[in-house]
């Protein structure tokens, strides 16, 4: 469960912007041949470029209140004279607080959007960088400056035609989602790409069930990356503390108004196409997912009361690429063009035309995927702990108990296992998950790690998905949690708002929610669930990284009320403990095309956008 650390990411992608050999300054840059303009849908690639590139630093974009924030334009230019080519262009835009140098990937795929045909402008937030203002962490006036951006590229920029597209990897994919939940109806935004992003950044990158993650520390080093002014090191450094000490930032509140999920159904009531772009290891990768559902479920006019719909119907307009990546991992600027030219040059290149714009990676077969309803199962299979380290279809007869101690895995009390017996045929787990269990604690409070792994018959064991609970904090949001068709648990919602201790000795049901995950479970494989009560120090190692999404760092009142902590986990016929599961069978899901393109650097991409038929 390592990843690696953001200096390699960053290592890794300067290499790639140092082959691509990418423009600065106001130079241009030159390539050959013509631009392959298909007629329609079928057999679309992407084309030799066209233009070259020349760039324009240090633009001012002036907003209502007087602020004026700092961008970097890339226009096409002319192949033979190397200065701007004329006419007018499509304008992609990246609202980002972030310098070049730590967002490498989209120096280049800047230049290839503007080597075909479209002007690339990146405009650094308020506050960030050499933009003016003050930094408010995705605060609601930098959502109007999106808006205002947006205006600025359609109407005011110099060469822009007043079509905008909208580009961004993780936290301008955040800034982008609520630009496009702000513009209203009739914007000039017509098609965005929020990569490497997710939703609810409180349950994914900087809590997990409540506990700081190892992510938590980036906090720290925040205000650096985006430039070092006064304002963002103050709000980063806020933030890092309240982290630490169990302040506001360590509860829901604070992170409600930051969160982008708000803004699913405003950006399909704006008609806005959207891509969403994101990897089974990312941060984001249950936001995105569950962002995807909220924008398909308000696509095709579908109400639930529990959260997912289950619907079969779904929006070419919106689409999600879940592949085997990391953070900013993945990205093919090549598919991002074919998106863009659908919606911003209203070519026929075919990828509008799907009826199942969700496109995944199947981990375990190594195999892309093509669906349509998230979550993919709509009946859950729950399995039940039982004597003898067992989890079984069926109920326990017998009560019993096992006892784990706050304590690292590496302890014989740290640790409790409970396997399933061989799928014979193989079995395909997909979605979300969830584990519910009985126990009681000798303290106030109670942590559990829960972790699903894949158990070759030679005993080899590949973790799949994880969660967590605190005790303290687990207390359900029933609108927000996700039931199956029977009312099963499939995904549960903490409110963590606050902290309610628990009482010694008194047997509770906590329940845990899953990272969602698709994976083939090979024929003869088994699944077990292992808890333990806190994350190896290997680990925990982020090395300056992204991406440690486990309960790394406790804060000061959760080590005190979970020191010494013994935790008994209980089953019976009447109180059963369970792990509910969405298995399907085996390899249902047709295989899609895919392979590496001309941008992907290597990574293998989906290019067939539907599959003919699945057998789920």
């Amino acid at each position: 469960m390592k990843f690696p650390s953001l200096r390699r990411i960053r290592l890794c992608l300067s290499v790639v912007v140092v082959l691509a050999s990418v423009a600065v300054g106001c130079t241009a840059e030159s390539s050959e041949g013509p631009l392959k303009t298909p007629s329609s849908g079928e057999g679309w690639e992407l084309g030799p470029a066209t233009y070259g590139q020349v760039v324009s630093d240090n633009i001012p974009v002036r907003m209502d209140d007087g602020v004026v924030l700092d961008a970097t334009v890339k226009y096409p230019a002319d192949v033979a004279t190397g200065e701007r080519a004329p006419g007018t262009f499509p304008v992609i835009v990246n609202i980002t607080p972030y310098a070049p140098d730590t967002e490498p990937y989209a120096v280049e795929h800047g230049k290839l959007f503007t080597q075909h045909g479209y002007i690339f402008a990146s405009v650094s937030i308020r506050g960030t960088q050499d933009s003016g203002g003050s930094f408010g962490l995705f605060s609601g006036r930098d959502a109007a400056d999106g808006v205002e951006i947006v205006e600025w590229a359609a109407r005011k920029l110099d060469g822009s035609n007043g079509a905008v597209g909208g580009y961004g990897c993780s936290y301008p994919g955040m800034a982008l989602i609520a630009t496009a939940g702000m513009v209203g109806k009739g914007s000039p935004l017509k098609a965005i790409i929020p990569a490497c992003t997710g939703w609810d950044y409180i349950r994914e990158m900087s809590l997990v069930g409540g506990i700081p993650t190892g992510d938590s520390v980036l906090y720290d080093q925040m205000g650096e990356f985006v430039g070092n002014q006064p304002s963002a090191r103050d709000a980063f450094g806020v933030v890092a503390n309240d982290l630490r000490t169990g302040g506001p930032a360590a509860y829901n509140e604070f992170w409600q108004e930051r969160q982008p999920i708000g803004y699913a159904t405003k950006i399909v009531d704006n008609d806005i196409p959207t891509l969403l772009w994101t990897g089974w290891s990312d941060v984001g990768r249950r936001g995105a997912l569950e962002m995807y559902a909220a924008m398909q479920n308000a696509a095709v006019r579908v109400e639930s009361t529990n959260g997912p719909a289950f619907s079969d119907s779904a929006s070419g307009k919106y689409q999600l690429i879940v592949g085997p990546w990391h953070h900013t991992e993945g990205l093919d600027p090549a598919v991002m063009l074919r998106w863009y030219d659908t919606w911003l040059k209203d070519e026929a290149t075919g990828i509008d035309r799907t009826e199942q714009p969700m496109h995944l990676y199947e981990q375990g077969s190594e195999r892309w995927i093509n669906a349509a309803s998230y979550p993919l199962d709509s009946d859950y299979d729950p399995f039940y702990l039982g004597p003898a380290a067992t989890l079984a279809n069926g109920l326990a007869t017998t009560p019993g108990r096992e006892t784990i101690a706050w304590t690292p895995p590496t302890e014989s009390d740290g640790v409790l296992n409970f396997t399933t017996a061989p799928f014979t045929n193989g079995v395909t787990l997909a979605g979300p998950s969830s584990v519910e269990v009985f126990a009681r604690t000798n303290t106030t409070n109670l942590a559990l790690i829960a972790t699903l792994l894949d158990v070759a018959p030679d005993g080899t064991e590949i973790p799949i998905t994880f969660g967590v609970v605190l005790g303290s904090q687990s207390a359900l949001d029933s609108d927000h949690t996700w039931r199956d068709s029977n009312g099963t648990l499939i995904r549960p919602y903490a409110t963590q708002s606050q902290d309610t201790y628990l009482t010694p000795g008194q047997q509770q049901l906590f329940s845990i929610p899953l990272h969602p995950n698709l994976w083939s479970v090979e024929p003869g494989h088994a699944l077990r669930i292992r808890f333990t009560t806190q994350p190896s120090a290997q680990d925990c190692d982020i090395d300056g990284g992204v991406g440690v999404l486990l309960p790394c760092r406790p804060n000061d009142p959760q080590r005190a009320s979970l020191a010494g902590g013994i935790f008994d986990i209980e089953w019976s016929a009447d109180d059963p403990s369970a792990v509910n599961l969405p298995l399907l069978p085996y390899r249902c899901f047709e295989t899609s095309t895919a392979r590496a393109t001309s941008g992907s650097h290597g990574a293998v991409i989906p290019v067939e956008w539907s599959s003919s038929e699945n057998h789920c």
